[in-house]
């Protein structure tokens, strides 16, 4: 019997599992020389700084300086513990894994949460097909025009009437009912002891993350008179609303594909939207959107487009999502429907004429000016300056300059306006919104992936021997981790204690310990330090030519073995000299400047002398 998780089975599943792969189910990568680029998906950025390597089975992120390999990019992105990592990724790779009984008691909530949200899934879905009790929500299907087909893509069930059905079944099968109330599936009775199902007589719709797995649910009430109309699970360990989009692991592809992502509101117009072909759309569980699932949208498409409803809600988040789109940088157009939703208009008008309204979209500025218009009468000075007010907060909240003045030349024009009247009155706004106390934002490290440029004599002679040290210590490392067979010679020359910089020695010692090692397990010997260091200096690449890479490495290690020591002892000689002076000790100046001479081969001595 194989023990939980030996060096050799990790490393199987390592190599079984596709990096990138694993990784495009978050980031849209694009192929760049030798790795795959994208937007790092642990920080916010505008150019992609986050690289991976798929033979090695590495990834590192230039911005925010995370790294690793498939475990942490698990662990990270899921919230998993280091077991639950691998679990997931065996059951990804197909690898078998042995549990003894006491590491299955130790699993986390998170994921016998994850288990019972599974579990309610085909709970519901089992009530739908049910021929008495799924009765009402068939019938709902049948009247909305969704098809069994796609019913069954998105996982679609009944929740029944009954106040406890769900609660009875699943704590038959194990689940304790105070871990069902932490996952939002029921909850505790006003009066007396005990729970009731939280979704009651409602078609259910499966909420799942990127992984596909079941985090949260919606529902929609089947009652006529049944309030509120749409109820969504609250959050969780294992589900935030914030940063979650509906039906976005089956429209990943077709976002992809188009580069482009369909937004709308509700969960049953994404479903109508996949049904009559449009499978690049996701719902937003809610008018509200928030920037990180504005982030989430930017990690897979290059453009977006929001369908919102005809009334008043809908041209309200609008309106709101312009400084979110504007802040992320991802370009965003509006449709707004003629009458009712997507799902109406889709079945009324058909999936062609939906089509040509989103080909037809509004860029989110010029969707506002046609509203503000809408709204006053254009034709008069005061129509004119309340479009102009009604449209400041939104040029305010555009932090690209060159955007926000193009934004005022098109209002100018259209209106027959001047530029500098509007820009006075958006002046006049800003002063009168500076706060007393304003707000300071911390912005991610600037994200780059150039190598340092390394010439072999600045590493030996330019600045001072502190900062030359650490050049040519920086010199052999990247030379090391790009060339497993430049180890040895370094290593029958130098010990890792000829290295100053702490991460620098640690990271020597595992390559002189394992010069073989492959870079995924020899990663997981080194600290978080030496990691962070060992990963950027692997993804950046080395500028030393071939043809002078032997001179470098003979001048690098000699400096390291010979004239860096001898310049340490110089500065040491020559401190300690000023300090004899200072404390006017005229025979230890004597002896001391003695060292000094003999050390440089010159009658120069340090000034003070």
């Amino acid at each position: 019997m194989r023990s939980f998780l030996t060096p050799d089975l990790k490393d199987e599943i390592r190599r079984k599992v596709d990096l990138v792969d694993l990784v495009s189910a978050h980031v849209a990568l694009k192929k760049a020389g030798k790795y795959y680029k994208g937007l790092c998906p642990f920080h916010q950025e505008k150019t992609p700084s986050f690289h991976v390597d798929r033979d090695k089975g590495l990834w590192h992120c230039f911005g925010c300086l995370r790294g690793g390999t498939a475990f942490d990019f698990v662990m990270q992105t899921a919230n998993l513990t280091f077991p639950e990592a691998v679990q997931e990724l065996a059951r990804r790779a197909g690898v078998r894994l042995e549990r003894t009984p006491e590491e299955s008691r130790r699993a986390s909530e998170r994921e016998q949460m994850l288990r019972a949200l599974k579990a309610a899934a085909a709970f519901f879905r089992e009530q739908l097909h049910e021929p008495r009790i799924g009765t009402p929500a068939r019938d709902y299907l049948t009247r909305r025009g969704i098809d069994g087909a796609t019913a069954e893509r998105f996982g679609l069930g009944y929740a029944p009437a009954e106040w406890d059905a769900l609660r009875t079944t699943l704590t038959r099968k194990g689940h304790q009912s105070a871990l069902l109330e932490r996952a939002g599936l029921i909850q505790p009775r006003q009066r007396g002891e005990g729970y009731y199902d939280l979704f009651r007589h409602r078609l259910m719709f499966p909420i799942t993350d990127l992984q596909d797995r079941v985090v949260a649910f919606g529902g929609r009430t089947l009652d006529p008179d049944g309030q509120p109309k749409y109820l969504n699970s609250k959050e969780t360990a294992a589900f935030s609303k914030g940063k979650t989009l509906y039906a976005l692991v089956l429209a990943r592809d077709a976002i992809r594909q188009a580069d482009e992502i369909v937004v709308v509101e509700g969960n049953i117009d994404a479903v109508t939207c996949h049904q009559f072909g449009i499978h690049n759309a996701v719902a937003s569980l809610g008018t509200a959107l928030s920037v990180e699932q504005v982030l989430l949208m930017k990690r897979f498409a290059g453009r977006a487009v929001l369908v919102y409803d005809a009334d008043a809600a809908g041209m309200a988040a609008a309106e709101r999502a312009m400084a979110l789109f504007d802040e992320v940088e991802l370009p965003v157009r509006v449709v707004v429907l003629p009458s009712g939703d997507p799902d109406a208009f889709i079945r009324a008008d058909g999936a062609d004429a939906f089509r040509a309204l989103l080909a037809g979209a509004l860029p989110v500025f010029d969707y506002q000016v046609a509203m503000a218009a809408r709204r006053h009468d254009a034709a008069t000075v005061e129509g004119k300056v309340k479009i102009v007010d009604d449209l400041l907060p939104a040029l305010t909240a555009v932090t690209n300059p060159v955007r926000q003045a193009e934004y005022v030349r098109a209002l100018a024009e259209r209106f027959g306006l001047r530029e500098d009247a509007i820009r006075q009155r958006l002046k006049a706004r800003s002063r009168s919104r500076t706060p007393e106390h304003p707000s300071v934002t911390v912005s991610p490290a600037p994200a780059t992936s150039r190598a340092m440029t390394v010439d072999p004599s600045v590493v030996i002679t330019e600045g001072s021997a502190e900062i030359a040290r650490s050049r040519a210590e920086i010199l052999l490392l990247r030379l090391m981790v790009h060339e497993p067979e430049v180890r040895a010679q370094v290593a029958s020359k130098l010990d890792p204690g000829d290295f100053s910089d702490p991460a620098h020695r640690g990271l020597v010692e595992a390559l002189f310990v394992a010069p073989n090692e492959e870079s995924g397990r020899l990663q997981e010997r080194l600290n978080e330090k030496e990691q962070a260091l060992f990963l950027r200096m692997l993804f950046e690449e080395t500028t030393v030519e071939e043809k002078d890479k032997e001179k470098v490495l003979a001048d690098a290690i000699a400096y390291l073995a010979e004239r860096a020591p001898a310049a340490l002892r110089r500065e040491t000689l020559a401190r300690e000299i000023r300090d004899a002076q200072a404390a006017g000790d005229d025979q230890k100046v004597r002896q001391l400047q003695m060292q000094y001479l003999k050390l440089v081969g010159t009658t120069d001595l340090p000034e003070g002398r």
